[in-house]
């Protein structure tokens, strides 16, 4: 096996995966195309990594900052706005942030709401801290003392709204051209964001006030 004898092939193809991977998905990653993109043999992935599996788990290890969230949401002074702007913000500066770090963000929230299955359950696990933030946040302006079902529905359809755009930026850029062209356009986003995460919050609040709502369903 021929393999090139330059020192950073194995940088490179962790910088290439990395991409690719945050882009495309663990599944429709093509390990030829990893290859390809950081110029090395064919066969460097199994030199250097072992397989395609070994390879993802080696590039997710993403640094603590790029998992952490916006203080807002554990501030009880915070607004529901300011706190909403905040989250929004921090999951779209990907979008305006060049060289690694934005592939790396992308990819950890891509393994977030798309788990790859190649991750342990216990890696796995650490995004339930961020989700948890996320639902005592708006359990406090719903004026709920604890997170029930509605209010996780609640916080999957928030982040929704936001991580389409990173997911499927080449869809948003034919089916909508210039609404993610620069930084200004996607600080636009973020604001059209948090006004419409107001507006479910808003919704989620009086539903609970109506008096024949019903249960709204305990977490298992």
């Amino acid at each position: 096996m021929v393999v090139s004898e330059d020192g950073n092939v194995r940088d490179r193809l962790l910088r290439a995966a990395t991409e690719i991977f945050a882009h495309k998905g663990y599944k429709d990653a093509s390990t030829r195309e990893i290859c390809r993109m950081a110029d090395a043999n064919g066969a460097a992935i199994h030199y250097y990594f072992g397989d395609k599996a070994s390879l993802y788990r080696e590039v997710f290890h993403p640094p603590e900052r790029l998992t952490r969230l916006p203080s807002e949401l554990t501030d009880p002074k915070a607004s529901l706005r300011a706190g909403l702007e905040a989250f929004f913000r921090q999951v779209l500066r990907p979008l305006t942030e060049s060289g690694v770090s934005p592939h790396l963000r992308l990819l950890v929230i891509r393994e977030e709401v798309q788990p790859s299955g190649v991750l342990t359950a216990r890696h796995s696990e650490r995004f339930r801290p961020n989700h948890e933030v996320l639902c005592r946040f708006l359990a406090r302006h719903c004026s709920v003392a604890e997170p029930d079902l509605a209010i996780d529905h609640l916080a999957f359809s928030l982040a929704g709204m936001a991580v389409i755009l990173l997911f499927r930026r080449e869809a948003v850029d034919t089916l909508a051209p210039g609404l993610l062209r620069d930084a200004e356009a996607v600080e636009d986003a973020v604001q059209r964001l948090t006004e419409y995460g107001v507006a479910l919050v808003g919704s989620e609040r009086r539903r609970r006030q109506s008096p024949g709502d019903g249960k709204r369903g305990t977490r298992a």
